[in-house]
């Protein structure tokens, strides 16, 4: 069946890319992309052989018009092979529902008016490897924040336009009536949170009903967003908004019965506020200044559903006022080497619930929350022989001890061809984000081939 539906792809979009060179107007491309990766700990352990094939192509009407789509279909094998992945096998090992389609939307181009009508994504903010403003669409956590962004966030159908008052600014306005949760990897995958593991372990063994409570699909519960961005000297900021249904879902206990050992839960969405600005400046006149790159982040989250309870167990959850900001350095050094440092702050409103023995809880592993999360990150790249190798180097941590390692090389073998080796290497207590995931850290390679 998994060759037939590859085929049904393949076939028809082969043809397609050959005929695109007599149809004007008309290109094709793709890729085809193998994600291998081997444990740490033992290189018997195969936690990924992701086979991946992903075609777009693009019609352009005229100097105004033009439609664009791209498709992806996946199948990862390792959770064919491995009985402690069957748990996991339905939701991991291929493509889910409509997913494929990752874009479908229509371009409107001219000199002040721009609009982009269809399934697509949305990025805001300067951050690295970090979603501070970066919260216009949900986020697909089934491999963690290991993926590039663009395969992270989860694409949506939306009305985005854009105008141009003046030369370098824009104000761009989002109408977002589709909705998507953000989805994690459910239990016996490499990367399930600790919070859902402990959760799904609890539930064996008593009556649990789980009632799941979408948002009604009426114009008036879509997200909106609004952007403006501009340009002050040689400084380039902007000021968002965004208002809608927080993308995860938040669980209470309606019902709780002792002599039947019975709970009914209720998981819903709940609407927040998003108020935020960002800035970039790069320093050109001489001076000590010369070369850095300054960026930035602030963000407001107004009603941000915050769970509390006790170590591995959440009781409840409150709407709070948080705080996410970074401030971010870039500058060449060395040989043409590109540093990159970061430190963010998220700032809860309270670490304590004001209920007693409870405490505020990190939403991924149920651990205890610090009001205030110091978050560092350090990136270092570089282009070889023409830019056809390119390390990278990526450290992400807090100064609770805990974070992730991700040193990568990419090779382009030839053209169209290119080979990734690399590692992700977690560390800290299994109570952080970061540390939870300590028994899973991996070695990869990926190839990947243009077409």
């Amino acid at each position: 069946m998994r060759k037939l539906i590859i085929l049904l792809l393949v076939v028809p979009f082969t043809f397609l890319n050959s005929y695109a060179g007599a149809v004007e107007n008309l290109s094709i491309s793709g890729y085809l992309k193998n994600e291998t990766a081997l444990g740490m700990k033992s290189l018997n352990e195969v936690p990924k052989f992701k086979n991946i094939i992903s075609l777009s192509g693009e019609y352009t009407f005229n100097d105004q018009f033009a439609m664009f789509a791209s498709g992806r279909y996946w199948y990862d094998a390792a959770y064919s092979w491995r009985d402690k992945y069957d748990s996991a096998q339905t939701f991991m090992q291929h493509v889910q529902r409509t997913d494929w389609l990752r874009d479908c939307y229509l371009d409107y181009t001219s000199d002040k008016l721009d609009m982009r009508l269809g399934k697509q994504q949305v990025a805001w903010g300067q951050a690295d490897g970090i979603t501070i403003l970066d919260r216009v669409n949900p986020f697909d956590l089934t491999e963690y924040w290991v993926q590039d962004m663009a395969d992270i966030r989860i694409p949506l159908w939306m009305a985005n336009v854009k105008y141009s008052p003046k030369l370098n600014s824009t104000l761009q306005f989002l109408v977002i009536p589709d909705f998507e949760q953000s989805t994690s990897a459910p239990p016996g995958s490499p990367y399930t949170f600790r919070s859902y593991t402990l959760y799904d372990s609890w539930k064996k063994g008593k009556n649990v009903v789980e009632d799941i409570q979408y948002p009604d699909k009426e114009f008036e519960n879509s997200t909106f967003g609004v952007q403006w961005s501009d340009r002050v000297g040689d400084m380039d900021y902007t000021f968002n908004y965004l208002h809608g249904y927080y993308y995860s879902a938040s669980t209470y206990t309606q019902v709780y019965n002792p002599y039947l050992n019975k709970y009914s839960f209720l998981r819903e969405f709940k609407q927040w506020n998003m108020y935020g600005t960002s800035f970039n400046k790069t320093f050109t006149n001489p001076g000590p200044l010369e070369g850095i790159t300054l960026r930035g982040d602030f963000a407001y989250y107004n009603r941000e559903p915050v769970y509390y309870g006790t170590d591995g167990s959440s009781t409840g959850y409150h709407l709070w006022d948080n705080v996410f900001w970074l401030l971010g350095v870039d500058r060449y050094i060395a040989t043409g080497w590109l540093a990159s440092f970061q430190f963010a702050q998220y700032i809860m409103e309270d670490a304590k619930p004001g209920i007693p023995g409870k405490v505020t809880l990190n939403r991924y592993t149920y651990g205890p929350a610090d009001q205030i999360e110091n978050i560092f990150s350090f990136k270092l790249t570089k282009s070889f022989l023409h830019d056809r190798v390119k390390p990278e180097f990526f450290w992400t941590g807090t100064d609770d001890n805990q974070g992730r390692i991700s040193p990568k090389v990419t090779y382009e073998l030839k053209d169209n061809l290119w080979l990734t080796v690399g590692a992700h290497y977690f560390y800290g207590h299994v109570q952080d984000t970061n540390g939870q995931f300590r028994e899973s850290s991996q070695v990869f390679m990926n190839l990947k081939y243009a077409f």
